[in-house]
């Protein structure tokens, strides 16, 4: 799987700011508000987000503000009890926790400023150290080539998979936020290629497709959810505390009562209900693109000054004669799973053997429309759900 986010900023400052969430409540839970709005929007579209991209994004951007704007995104981004420089830290801590090997998952930012634009050097300084955002003069005029490097940038970060996120830019943008998140891992219990059949996906109560279904039978995190009417399981990957969760609502049109009941879950208490169980598992194969422009969304959250032109990020550039305003937040991520993992593979592995035999087998048939979450103890980096095929 492979994702990236690119901001567009328009008119003078850009939307840099302060990490806006420091804790992982607060993570967590702009992550599940965010998506639920563009999931509402969108329930008929397949749907892929990276929280983590956006948040640490809007972050940076919270960094540089001020005023009214600074209040909307420390609102929105619910870190109203951290301090500038605590939330920066967690940032910090965030960018540096996922090291592991044999997996791989990048996040990299980059600001590019119009030419007449001096970035203050407090701001570039904690860009690099907390955001490992680095910083660089473009000619916004040139839209041509300003295109290009950016587009290019972004697919060097995401190792060719996201590609022509722009198509064009505004003719008064001052300021680029380009922010890119590439991730790649094997499951840790592979599904059998040998087993992977079409079967039936009900795109609603009347309507079937035949979809290429994997299959496995194995011991996984599993819970039947009654409040949420649904049931989940939680695959690992190798080498990783990252984990993906399919959450797959009980009735066949039931994924947007689902997603609402979702909004502001508490995480630690969903995972607290799982139980080591025996599961036969059909999941389909799955790879696609969603491309949106995020500023409809991060309105109705309430981020909405910086898209005005009273928009302050006087602690982005010195002494900056033009006033300042976020054009355009584009988000654009790829998604493919596979019986391997993340990223097609050729060798098939083995999958081990139940170690005994279960007194209550469990059954996972996501057979119509589900949610799925890619996360670890710290955030949510990916998010979205499966509505067609």
């Amino acid at each position: 799987m492979k994702w990236c986010s690119v901001l567009l900023f328009s008119l003078n400052t850009c939307l840099f700011g302060n990490v806006a969430a420091n804790a992982i409540q607060d993570r967590n839970l702009f992550a599940t508000e965010l998506f639920q709005t563009i999931a509402t929007d969108k329930q008929n579209e397949n749907v892929i987000i990276s929280p983590v991209a956006i948040q640490t994004a809007l972050g940076l951007a919270y960094y540089g503000a001020d005023g009214k704007t600074a209040k909307e995104l420390q609102r929105t981004l619910h870190a109203q009890s951290q301090s500038r420089n605590g939330i920066a830290k967690s940032y910090y801590k965030l960018l540096h926790s996922f090291v592991k090997p044999k997996t791989t998952l990048e996040i990299a930012n980059k600001i590019y400023a119009k030419d007449a634009l001096v970035i203050e050097q407090e701001f570039r300084d904690a860009a690099q150290k907390y955001f490992d955002s680095d910083a660089e003069q473009l000619d916004f005029t040139d839209e041509p080539k300003a295109v290009e490097l950016i587009n290019k940038w972004l697919a060097e970060k995401t190792n060719g998979k996201i590609t022509n996120v722009l198509d064009n830019i505004e003719p008064d943008i001052n300021v680029a936020l380009v922010n890119a998140i590439y991730f790649k891992a094997k499951w840790a219990r592979p599904f059998m290629d040998d087993e992977t059949s079409d079967r039936d996906f009900w795109i609603n109560e009347n309507v079937t497709v035949k979809v290429p279904t994997m299959f496995a039978d194995n011991w996984y995190n599993y819970a039947d959810y009654a409040d949420l009417d649904a049931k989940a399981i939680e695959l690992f990957f190798e080498n990783t505390d990252l984990r993906m969760w399919f959450i797959l609502p009980n009735k066949r049109g039931g994924l947007h009562e689902l997603e609402q009941k979702l909004k502001s879950v508490d995480f630690n208490a969903f995972e607290d209900r799982w139980q080591w169980s025996s599961v036969t598992v059909n999941l389909p194969k799955f790879k696609f693109e969603f491309d949106t422009d995020l500023k409809p969304y991060l309105l109705k959250l309430g981020i909405k000054t910086m898209f005005t032109d009273e928009a302050d990020f006087s602690n982005i550039f010195h002494e900056s004669p033009i006033s300042t305003r976020v054009s355009r937040v584009q988000h654009k991520a790829f998604i493919d799973v596979n019986e391997i993992g993340c990223e097609a593979a050729a060798a098939s592995v083995a999958v081990g053997v139940p170690m005994s035999l279960p007194w209550d087998p469990k059954s996972f048939i996501a057979d119509h429309p589900f949610v799925f979450v890619i996360r670890d103890p710290h955030a949510i980096y990916f998010t979205g759900h499966i509505a067609k095929f």
